[in-house]
């Protein structure tokens, strides 16, 4: 199989690619850190006491 060059796809086809070719962990790891780098990822403290207050805030803000 040709290698994939996961930068040359969009976030969306990336996520597509991953969905069908779930074995394959580099192209998990390549949407997770594109994700987090493009702010699409939220990150849960259950620490604060207000992190269900700052999801749906941040939901709101899409």
């Amino acid at each position: 199989m040709k290698p994939i060059n996961y930068n040359a796809l969009s976030l969306d086809e990336l996520r597509q690619y991953i969905l069908t070719h779930r074995e394959d962990t580099k192209a998990f790891y390549a949407y997770i850190d594109r994700s987090k780098n493009e702010g699409k990822m939220i990150t849960v403290d259950l620490e604060d006491n207000n992190w269900e207050e700052k999801i749906t805030e941040r939901i709101r803000k899409g």
